[in-house]
């Protein structure tokens, strides 16, 4: 398959797949083998080789390291598929330290017995569909991007697949890393540490 077809069908995957419906979680006690069934069912579009994308280990790494909350004797629930969804999502762009630092205003609230508590459901739900508002123009985005690629390559001489998707996916990776260097600036600035 091209490449050009295979980044558009990569682009509309991920709009259909990418972020998870939160609504579609159990709203029941899990036991943590049921957790990971889930969220890997859900995230499978994140999947390689032949395991899912998130693991036993990695459910109670993340709690040991207060990124998501302990379970409730050994049962998960609703709200901790959603904060292993969140964390899921941050782990290949923020480091452990900086995730728990992002948690930690969630998790101190969900711990509360003072506060009101925030609406994990709702706080996801408005992630989600924001995001997904975003990303609705993906498909297209994609298309210009390898169009004005290939513009670029044609200008220097370089017409071949391999120049070309050399060049998309270097400014796909610079431009995630602005989103990103942004991100992390932000976090410093107003997560106390």
């Amino acid at each position: 398959m091209r490449y050009e077809y295979y980044a558009a069908k990569l682009a509309e995957d991920y709009l259909k797949k990418g972020i998870v419906d939160g609504d579609n979680y159990p709203d029941m006690d899990l036991y943590i083998d049921q957790m990971v069934s889930c969220l890997n069912k859900e995230l499978e579009l994140y999947k390689t080789g032949s395991s899912g994308p998130v693991t036993k280990a990695m459910v109670s790494n993340y709690t040991k390291h207060k990124m998501i909350p302990g379970p409730d004797g050994k049962k998960y629930n609703k709200d901790h598929l959603l904060f292993m969804t969140i964390v899921f999502y941050l782990k290949n762009s923020l480091s452990m330290d900086q995730i728990q630092k992002l948690m930690a205003p969630l998790l101190s609230n969900y711990n509360s017995e003072w506060d009101d508590a925030i609406d994990l459901s709702l706080l996801y739900k408005a992630f989600a569909d924001f995001t997904r508002e975003e990303e609705a123009g993906l498909p297209d985005r994609i298309s210009q991007k390898i169009r004005d690629v290939k513009k670029l390559c044609a200008k220097h001489d370089a017409e071949d697949d391999t120049s070309e998707l050399f060049t998309l996916i270097i400014s796909l990776i610079v431009e995630s890393y602005a989103e990103r260097f942004i991100a992390e600036k932000l976090l410093d600035e107003y997560f106390a540490g």
